[in-house]
């Protein structure tokens, strides 16, 4: 199981790129991501999503913790949907009716909501 990270830093906000597999071997770099992209205290933090090729419930938790984190900091999370089969795991927990999910990185920082 493979992941790489990304980390690009945008005036608007920082975006945190994944790639591969969101899974519980993979998390703790996911979660080591976020917490150098909240170190930055950015208005927008993006979660692109749209490189994985899969998702579990860890992947959920880590997207959970995210939002409440920027909700607590009034700041706006936003991920960039993933491929059917990763925004399928927000479907099922009916996240997407909660999170703030668009189709591409730019409709994040312009407030565009694509929605499910």
């Amino acid at each position: 199981m493979t992941l790489t990270v990304g980390l690009e830093t945008r005036d608007a906000g920082v975006v945190v790129e994944l790639a591969g597999e969101l899974d519980l071997a993979t998390a703790p770099m996911v979660e080591e991501a976020i917490a150098d992209a909240e170190a930055s205290r950015p208005s927008v933090l993006v979660l692109d999503l749209s490189e994985l090729t899969f998702m579990d419930s860890t992947g959920l938790r880590i997207v959970l913790a995210a939002d409440a984190a920027a909700r607590r900091e009034a700041r706006r999370l936003v991920l960039v949907r993933g491929p059917d089969p990763v925004h399928r795991v927000f479907l099922m927990a009916l996240l997407d009716r909660r999170l703030d999910i668009v189709d591409g990185r730019e409709a994040a920082f312009d407030g565009t909501s694509a929605g499910s």
